[in-house]
């Protein structure tokens, strides 16, 4: 697994998600996962607030699971760790949570739940346009002043937004969002049931390329339709993933993927995250699975290359993403 340098610290370039962990996961399942992906050099782990169990919401249920696991294998100053706060009610998205006390509330209970006293990034899951950047950024400063949090970054936020947050640090000497976290890959999701996610755009991957700004994809597999679609075909894909991927656009990326697989020997699913660590700017696509196997699948995809006419050939008319 490749290491990159991530504001001054070492992660995989690579990261773990645990959306499920504390819900769907179990705890159990959740420790081998991690368990796996430490064992081929994976350090990068990211949660959120709201992780664990959707079904009957209980904040932090990702966090605690992922606490346990770093106080039983003792691993967390080998551990790059990264949670997300502030995100609205799930029963009211339209509700902002990016006041002072919402951001400085949420981050110290992952703390408690993540057994630690510092994370290397905290990122505002969701923005709130109403509220102004100032206000949210002198909040930001605040962790980083009392040591809660070494780094910053948005995630679902606009591009607009992130330039005026971080302008208005620059002008206040207040630390600026080092990272952003949209949803990025190589398919394109054709529909989005959530419509306070904010997908990789033109002005976002121009914001990327023009300041350098770490970018850490959620969704990079999309869902692994790809790699689904090599295994068991149209026929065999799930229903949701028919819905949201299965067009006639990605069956044109999928064509693709296999010239590149012919030339490289990398499998499907590497070849769509290397798709991603690949851009020309630094990137760590987060991502899932809910089996030891594919945790152990991301050993190659860690390791991986393609050319810039490789990474460009995979979406041609897609310009530039």
């Amino acid at each position: 697994m490749k290491y990159r340098d991530f504001c001054g610290a070492e992660a995989s370039v690579i990261a773990l998600g645990s959306s499920e962990f504390g819900g769907t996961c179990p705890q159990e399942k959740a420790f081998d996962l991690m368990d796996a992906y430490a064992a081929i050099g994976g350090n990068f782990i990211d949660t959120a607030r709201v992780y664990g169990d959707f079904a009957t919401p209980k904040n932090g249920e990702s966090e605690k699971v992922i606490g346990r696991w770093m106080a039983l294998r003792h691993n967390r100053a080998h551990i790059f760790l990264s949670t997300k706060g502030a995100h609205p009610p799930l029963s009211d998205m339209s509700c902002g949570r990016l006041g002072r006390e919402d951001i400085r509330g949420d981050l110290a209970a992952s703390l408690d739940a993540l057994g630690t006293d510092c994370v290397d990034v905290y990122w505002l899951h969701r923005d709130d346009e109403r509220r102004d950047v100032g206000d949210i950024m002198e909040t930001m400063q605040s962790l980083i002043d009392d040591g809660w949090t070494r780094r910053i970054g948005t995630s679902n936020w606009r591009p607009a937004r992130i330039r005026e947050a971080n302008a208005y640090a620059a002008a206040h000497g207040l630390t600026p969002f080092c990272a952003n976290q949209p949803q990025f890959s190589l398919a394109r999701q054709m529909i989005v049931e959530d419509p306070t996610l904010v997908a990789m755009d033109a002005e976002t991957y121009r914001l990327h390329r023009e300041t350098g700004m770490i970018c850490v994809p959620f969704s990079s597999q999309a869902k692994g339709f790809f790699s689904k679609y090599a295994e068991l075909g149209e026929a065999g894909l799930p229903d949701k993933a028919k819905r949201r991927f299965l067009s006639p656009e990605n069956m044109q990326v999928y064509a693709r993927i296999l010239e590149v697989r012919a030339q490289t020997g990398l499998s499907v699913g590497a070849i769509a995250l290397a798709y991603l660590t690949c851009q020309p700017f630094p990137t760590f696509p987060i991502a899932g699975a809910s089996r030891v196997e594919q945790v152990l699948a991301l050993a190659e995809a860690g390791d991986a290359s393609l050319t810039d006419a490789q990474r460009d050939f995979l979406r041609p008319w897609r310009a530039p993403i």
